[in-house]
């Protein structure tokens, strides 16, 4: 072989990929290496050069070489180099096969055997970027140049049952100071590296797989038949939603799936349970998405969104919730009470001095003259729309009269709309908002016995939560009366006004339509126990199988399965409607009235008896006077 035609072809190579940082480990002498150091200068690639003659220095070769923090660098390797299989096995333990290096492997023979021998068993991955030149002697065209052939080489995981896969790509013509594709000898160039290689048909994939809800020591045909089945969706539901979407995939790719059954998500945020057997890679794939917290990224990549998460804590308003006096007040600002009021005690003058005017200047009069404190009520009559016995005769009192009920009106009926539409709009609504809140009231609170809500609870760095776990659970003698399964939770919630039942929205959602009639489910309080997260299938941050789970995820998501099926496992709100519950003002609204009619005739009473003793007082007074005069002139 030409070692300038050679060199030529992997610069060519290089620069079509614009890859500017390489490295080779070669067994040339200097003077052979020179020309491919000169050329790789003149196309501004960065090389370095690393001698595979002697044993000296090589055995953390990949550390010491191959460690970069670059995202793409390229590496040509001579497998005719007494060192090679060295190298190629370092390479294979470290997972240096993949799509961050551009592997370009050459032998000068042209030994295809010795190919096969060095990587039949070793890691390579399915995005893996390697290309193997084979030299075709005395096959060009012209006698100046040489004909190499491409292959692609990768494996769709041998660890998981993939073969070592060489599919030859296309040849190449090269001399000494260019190079040209001459044919495409397979389809590889119609299509990308994932697309040749998305047949995973001898590939069994390792997947974890969660069922909360059942024991695990349950016989696998009993959990896969729940696992894959559409009865009581709300079981499970997120997990049971990420299976179907992986069967999805399985249609796709056509790989197998072993199990491995877990009852936890996790038992320290990204380790234990699910998520730590998908973080160490003991499994590729799990049923369950995950919400991405700082911790677990560091582990595990999320692909694509499928569901909402929302931890919940339902009530309903409890009967005793207090009296609601400012409702009535509420309407008008003090300002506007204040200067309505002024106003009527101004009317009220105006009327008193209107009826004295006429019974002075004019014969048609009444009877008598109306008091200044009657006037003012005649005007607080008009202010209640009730009207009046008493009615100035003269046209400017009458006309002085209708501006006060016109006044009155129209402040009449903005006042009882606002009024009306605050008792009769809408159930009432408790005035606990937050967990904070929550925790600090004296309502009973119950839990989901569901592993991740215990574990949030108890686990969780929020001050409010750890309130609420400290004052609703530990503070109790029996802890286990604290824990109830969703139906039974969700029907003393029902049940027992003022009893909060703590669970995730999908869980409890299909009890509350189950068991609650519409009014009952438009009288219910939420709060939200932790922030509304969204779920992401996971898949580990190295692993090879990354890039095209990813798209098909992607995928899915375009041609609208995984709506579908979210649509189906995952409820996230109560449907409600305007006049889907009855209207009942409650004694909360009420007391205020009955409250001030009682103080109304308490205090009316009160004055009614201080006029009956003062004029007692009147009628005595002249009798005594009588008995001491009688008794001076005895």
């Amino acid at each position: 072989m030409t070692h300038l035609a050679l060199y030529r072809l992997l610069v060519f190579n290089l620069l079509e990929i614009n890859l500017r940082d390489v490295l080779v480990f070669h067994c040339w002498s200097e003077p052979e290496a020179y020309p491919l150091a000169g050329m790789m200068s003149e196309s501004h690639i960065y090389s370095q050069y690393i001698q595979l003659q002697q044993d000296a220095g090589l055995a953390n070769i990949h550390k010491d070489y191959l460690d970069s923090d670059i995202t793409k660098m390229g590496v040509i390797l001579d497998l005719g180099c007494p060192q090679a299989a060295l190298l190629t096995n370092q390479s294979s333990r470290a997972r240096l096969y993949n799509r961050r290096f551009h592997w370009l492997l050459f032998d000068e023979m042209g030994n295809l055997t010795n190919l096969a021998e060095l990587f039949v068993r070793a890691n390579i991955s399915l995005d893996a970027d390697v290309t193997y030149i084979e030299p075709r002697e005395g096959e060009a065209t012209d006698e100046e140049e040489e004909l190499f052939v491409l292959h692609d080489v990768y494996s769709k995981g041998s660890h998981l049952g993939g073969r070592l896969n060489v599919t030859i790509d296309q040849s190449i013509q090269c001399s000494r100071t260019d190079c040209r594709i001459k044919d495409y000898l397979s389809d590889l160039h119609e299509r990308t590296r994932l697309q040749q290689r998305m047949d995973l048909t001898n590939i069994t994939f390792r997947m974890a797989a969660l069922v909360s809800v059942m024991p695990l020591t349950s016989k696998e045909e009993i959990l896969m038949r729940f696992l894959s089945g559409e009865e009581d969706a709300h079981l499970d539901s997120i997990s049971r939603l990420g299976y179907r979407l992986i069967l999805h995939m399985q249609d796709l790719l056509h790989f197998n799936l072993s199990f491995t059954w877990v009852g936890d998500w996790s038992i320290q945020d990204a380790f234990g349970g699910a998520m730590g057997l998908l973080g160490n890679e003991s499994v590729e794939l799990c049923s369950s998405p995950f919400i991405p917290t700082w911790n677990r990224i560091h582990y595990v990549h999320p692909m694509v969104e499928l569901a909402e998460f929302r931890a919940v804590c339902i009530f309903r308003t409890p009967h005793n919730a207090g009296i609601k006096a400012t409702v009535f007040l509420e309407p008008f600002m003090p300002s506007v009470w204040l200067a309505f009021g002024a106003l009527l005690v101004l009317s009220g003058c105006l009327l008193w001095l209107i009826f004295r005017l006429e019974q002075h200047g004019m014969q048609r009069c009444l009877d008598f003259v109306p008091s200044l404190l009657t006037s003012c009520q005649i005007s607080f009559g008009a202010a209640c729309i009730q009207g009046s016995y008493l009615l100035p005769k003269s046209t400017g009192g009458r006309l002085a009269f209708i501006a006060i009920m016109l006044t009155s009106f129209l402040m009449y009926n903005y006042y009882t709309s606002i009024v009306v539409s605050t008792l009769l709009g809408s159930p009432v609504r408790s005035n606990i908002r937050t967990v904070q809140q929550l925790a600090d009231s004296s309502l009973d609170v119950g839990i989901d016995n569901v592993p991740f809500t215990k574990a949030y609870l108890t686990s969780s760095p929020r001050p409010d939560i750890r309130s609420l776990y400290r004052q609703k659970v530990e503070s109790k003698r029996d802890q286990s009366t604290v824990w109830y399964g969703p139906e039974e939770g969700v029907l003393k919630v029902r049940d027992q006004p003022g009893f909060v039942y703590i669970s995730e929205g999908s869980f409890i959602y299909h009890h509350v339509e189950k068991h609650y009639l519409p009014r009952e489910i438009s009288d219910l309080n939420e709060i939200m126990l932790r922030h509304e997260g969204t779920v992401y299938h996971m898949i580990h941050l190295n692993s090879s199988y990354r890039e095209l789970i990813t798209q098909l995820e992607v995928r899915l998501v375009e041609c609208g399965l995984t709506s579908k099926q979210r649509r189906f496992f995952s409820k996230t709100r109560l449907q409600t409607y305007s006049n889907s519950f009855v209207i009942q003002v409650g004694m909360e609204y009420a007391a205020p009235l009955f409250l001030s009619l009682l103080a109304g005739y308490s205090i009316a009473l009160l004055v009614l008896l201080l006029e009956l003793a003062w004029k007692r007082t009147e009628r005595q007074a002249p009798m005594t006077m009588r008995s001491s005069l009688l008794l001076q002139e005895q």
